[in-house]
């Protein structure tokens, strides 16, 4: 639960050296698609009938995307990410478990965020990537146009996921 954190306090675990280090070591410091996770985000995307599902890795500043199901808006294409205080993934930084948000228009936090705002994404369900060295590293989550609600069972399901693509980010490292 993040009532009474602000997405400031929500962001300063995310900027810290020790994660960053573990980011740039895994190599997803960079945004590129990775495709060993693309079998990941379509089979999220199609248990949990989201338009979209994504991994998303929180830099310093920034909220990069590096597997995904369903179109991005062009814009959002063009500049490579979003802002970190647009990552929704941000309150998983300090309660390291699963969070979902089952409409964007009444959470305090997001509701402002011009991915609800343009975009128009209403629900949210994601579960931290956390790494081998116990940082978490971003998320992977689903998105939908509409406001709805997950289960315990989605989010502990959505939880295994998550791990199976840590894995295979951690194989990469440390094949590379």
């Amino acid at each position: 639960m993040t009532t009474g954190l602000t997405l400031d306090d929500l962001q300063r675990p995310a900027r810290a050296v020790p994660r960053l280090a573990d980011v740039a070591r895994l190599g997803l410091d960079r945004e590129a698609e990775r495709p060993y996770l693309r079998d990941i985000v379509d089979e999220v995307a199609v248990r949990l009938d989201a338009p979209f599902a994504l991994v998303d890795v929180l830099l310093n500043t920034a909220q990069i995307f590096i597997a995904e199901h369903g179109e991005r808006p062009e814009w959002l294409l063009e500049s490579g990410g979003t802002p970190m205080e647009w990552a929704f993934c941000l309150p998983m930084m300090t309660t390291r478990a699963p969070h979902a948000v089952a409409d964007f228009a009444a959470d305090p936090l997001f509701r402002d965020s011009p991915l609800v705002t343009v975009v128009g994404l209403r629900s949210y369900a994601g579960a931290p990537l956390i790494s081998h060295a116990g940082h978490v590293l971003g998320g992977l989550c689903v998105l939908d146009v509409k406001p709805r609600r997950f289960g315990p069972e989605e989010l502990l399901w959505l939880q295994e996921r998550a791990a199976e693509a840590v894995e295979r980010i951690e194989e990469r490292a440390a094949g590379d």
